[in-house]
């Protein structure tokens, strides 16, 4: 029951920074993320004041919990039995969520109504408004899903990761390096853009720890210096 209640708080809170707050600096896609940034550090220290500094574990449901056999080979023993991979089974169902939510987003930008009015109040915002669309509800509409998705996102997070001070800045820096790495506006290029940060990370932790950190921010770099727009991302 938490999903559609944080849902629909989180999208509310969206809907008025929306209206209040960047709406006033739109087409300043540089100004909005540092805004963001500002009102996210803001908001952790409110969060930090209120319900101070401790930890917290939420467990995932009972359904999930413990690991699940995935028909990938690990090992073959001596003699001679075969080894599957066991791997959490709440990260394999995110997994799968994810791929859902992915392909379910590109298929209603691309293949509906909906999508065509946002994808061409992205382009040419003057010439949808001057037809008598009004966009500015279908941009409040965008901006309140993605909100309250990523409301749903820090319900998944905290099943796999302690909720403490500072976890929310690491995967807003995160989030940032792959939207930047994937592409401004492709749905494709965010989840490519999160496969290479995500493997970079891991493989990182295991073979340098101390240097994990320093190869996301290296890949960004170099995406920047060779591509600025991103893998996928357009040129405008």
């Amino acid at each position: 029951m938490a999903f559609p209640v944080v849902f629909i708080i989180v999208a509310i809170v969206g809907i008025i920074l929306q209206n209040q707050v960047f709406r006033r600096m739109e087409g300043e896609e540089l100004r909005q993320t540092m805004v963001t940034i500002g009102l996210s550090v803001v908001i952790a220290d409110l969060l930090l004041w209120t319900w101070g500094g401790q930890s917290y574990t939420i467990y995932s449901p009972d359904w999930l919990s413990g690991p699940m056999t995935l028909p990938i080979v690990s090992s073959i023993r001596d003699s001679g039995e075969v080894v599957y991979l066991r791997y959490p089974a709440v990260r394999m169902a995110i997994l799968f969520a994810a791929i859902v939510i992915g392909i379910a987003m590109w298929l209603v930008l691309n293949k509906t109504k909906l999508g065509m009015l946002v994808r061409a109040g992205v382009d040419d915002r003057e010439m949808l408004a001057a037809s008598g669309v009004r966009i500015q509800y279908v941009f409040l509409a965008v901006f309140a899903f993605g909100a309250g998705l990523a409301g749903m996102a820090g319900i998944v997070g905290g099943t796999f990761q302690s909720l403490s001070p500072g976890e929310d800045t690491r995967f807003l820096l995160a989030s940032l390096v792959v939207v930047i790495v994937g592409g401004m506006g492709s749905i494709p290029g965010a989840a490519i853009g999160a496969l290479i940060i995500g493997l970079s990370e891991q493989l990182g932790l295991v073979y340098a720890p101390t240097y994990s950190v320093v190869f996301t921010f290296l890949i960004m770099a170099a995406v920047l210096a060779f591509r600025p727009q991103g893998l996928l991302g357009e040129t405008r």
